[in-house]
């Protein structure tokens, strides 16, 4: 597979990637499709067999920093919440944790936020502070919201208008919108990055401008706008949504090797060949599109992606980067698909697409956090846990008395479909 290597691999000289959200679900679950999701006791399987490897290689002294910082590559804070959260295993916290400084205190910290725009990972910062109250994590996020590169108000917007910028600009939306849930006001540059976002699939399968399209990218963008509708309830987004998964599947899904071309032509920075390791980054927004239509196309297709994914990336989740992008997003899939009532739209049908017209001029924002001092290389203090997994329990998580509307939502599907 001939993915071009990246500067994740170099997470504290060059900034790395990601951004992180679960999403908030509109109304109460339901519970009508019965039918299995392929390969989903393997997927959880290796959901904590793999995630006790990469948690080990977390633990000070065990890698080098660099080496660690590609290992937390694709949020791992987030990742190590989720699957405690999915396991009702709270001793996953403490990988959670060891994530945690690695990149809160290593790199946001010294950066006083500026971290490179594909570097931007707010979610696993949120949920920390969701669960703990640690205003350490609420202050480095509010700081990547208003700090990192394209999230900062006076970055001209034409920098970002291009689809080859969608990372960096769906991770500010999250950003801010992560930033609404600790506290911060409204930016009024997210509706801006809501244009972009809806530009960019526009470049990518109406206008097809796009210098390239990449599927995994795709996904980053259909995840922050699916937040974003949960937010602003924008009527642009199911449809813009619909577009993309609609325009994916004939162009770059590959029937023998269940998953996406890398890229849909030949690049310097990639090429065409399978990339199954990324399949998971794409799948929810097709479970997503299921529950929100019951469209049962969505739900044979995700599941395609899905077990495609789990199948084929198993020989990568050995890498920490590897690990984090396939249980960065894949359990909001399990959780929509199982909510999802075929043939029974969750919201009615999907509103009718508005243009999204031109791009307005960028605002300020008042709040500018300072950094803190960074915490000691340990893990948070304010986590109870002080060991490491060893194998998690069945149990349902307790019942979160703090969090976003969207984590409490997911969670509310997760402690009924497992």
């Amino acid at each position: 597979m001939q993915h071009t290597a990246s500067a994740s691999t170099y997470f504290f000289t060059t900034a790395t990637v990601v951004s992180g959200c679960l999403f908030l679900l509109t109304s109460a679950p339901t519970y009508a499709d019965n039918t299995p999701i392929p390969l989903l006791s393997t997927w959880e399987s290796n959901m904590t067999t793999f995630g006790r490897q990469i948690c080990n290689k977390l633990i000070p002294g065990a890698e080098d920093l660099p080496a660690q910082g590609g290992d937390v590559y694709y949020d791992g804070e987030r990742v190590y919440y989720q699957i405690a959260a999915y396991t009702g295993d709270p001793t996953w916290k403490y990988c959670a944790g060891l994530a945690e400084v690695i990149y809160r205190d290593g790199y946001v910290f010294p950066n006083n936020g500026r971290a490179a725009g594909y570097d931007n990972f707010t979610q696993g910062l949120l949920l920390d502070y969701q669960q703990t109250r640690d205003t350490v994590s609420q202050n480095a996020l509010v700081l990547l919201s208003q700090n990192a590169s394209f999230a900062s108000d006076g970055t001209p917007l034409e920098w970002s208008a291009d689809a080859s910028v969608s990372r960096e600009v769906a991770y500010a939306i999250m950003a801010y919108l992560n930033a609404e849930a600790v506290g911060q006001p409204r930016r009024a540059r997210l509706s801006d990055m809501i244009d972009q976002a809806l530009g960019h699939i526009d470049q990518w399968f109406i206008s097809k401008t796009a210098p390239y399209v990449r599927p995994f990218m795709v996904g980053i963008t259909m995840q922050a706008l699916i937040q974003a509708y949960d937010a602003t309830h924008d009527s642009r987004i199911p449809n813009a949504v619909k577009t993309a998964l609609d325009g994916l599947w004939p162009s770059m899904w590959l029937p023998d090797c269940q998953c996406f071309k890398y890229t849909n032509v030949d690049t310097s920075s990639g090429d065409m060949s399978p990339a199954p390791d990324l399949n998971l980054i794409v799948a929810p927004a097709y479970g997503w599109m299921y529950y929100m239509t019951g469209d049962t196309q969505y739900r044979d297709r995700g599941d395609q992606i899905f077990a495609g994914g789990v199948a084929n990336a198993q020989t990568w989740l050995y890498l920490g980067k590897q690990f984090d992008q396939n249980y960065w997003w894949s359990p909001a899939y399990v959780a929509w698909r199982k909510a999802a009532q075929p043939g029974v739209p969750a919201a009615g049908p999907l509103p009718t697409t508005t243009s999204t017209g031109s791009v307005p001029s960028g605002n300020t924002v008042n709040t500018t956090p300072t950094a803190p001092s960074p915490s000691p290389s340990t893990p948070s203090q304010v986590l109870t846990t002080t060991t490491a997994p060893t194998t998690p329990s069945s149990a349902q998580p307790a019942e979160q008395t703090t969090g976003s509307r969207f984590l409490g939502k997911l969670k509310q599907l997760m402690d009924h479909v497992r």
